[in-house]
């Protein structure tokens, strides 16, 4: 495992490969192990999949963006905390300006509480009217691998 601080410039390379732009400011480490990543204030903030930089969901249940949501109903919110991708029949909202290959997070119906992170399959909109189909590819959630390691 490698932990270090990152550098001004770093910070800049890292802020344009970010899937949903959050803040990143603060004290900033990485974390290179199985899985890299970003510790803001020493909490997990990001972690990086596939070249791109995601929020953990730890990080988004502090701040929750008003964009790149969404929303599942409560017969969904157990399947998605196994690791399962999200299909179109459990979505109930989401973000209109989102579009295929966007980062986004779910979250539940009820309480309006991140569950997960993923990769859009479908724009906002064929989510909201679509009845099957992945919509979302579900990356990290809440339990898994990468919200245990802190």
């Amino acid at each position: 495992m490698r932990r270090y601080f990152l550098s001004k410039k770093k910070v800049k390379e890292i802020k344009n490969k970010l899937a949903i732009d959050l803040y990143l400011e603060g004290k900033l480490e990485i974390v290179e192990n199985d899985v890299t990543i970003i510790l803001k204030d020493g909490e997990p903030a990001y972690f990086l999949y596939e070249g791109r930089y995601y929020p953990t969901v730890l990080m988004l249940l502090k701040n929750p963006p008003a964009r790149y949501f969404v929303t599942v109903d409560m017969g969904a919110v157990k399947y998605v905390l196994n690791g399962a991708n999200i299909f179109a029949a459990g979505i109930v909202d989401a973000d209109r300006e989102i579009e295929p290959g966007d980062g986004v997070y779910v979250r539940d119906e009820k309480y309006q509480k991140p569950l997960a992170v993923g990769i859009a399959k479908l724009s906002g909109i064929e989510m909201i009217k679509a009845e099957k189909g992945i919509a979302v590819k579900n990356i990290h959630y809440y339990g898994d691998k990468i919200f245990k390691m802190f």
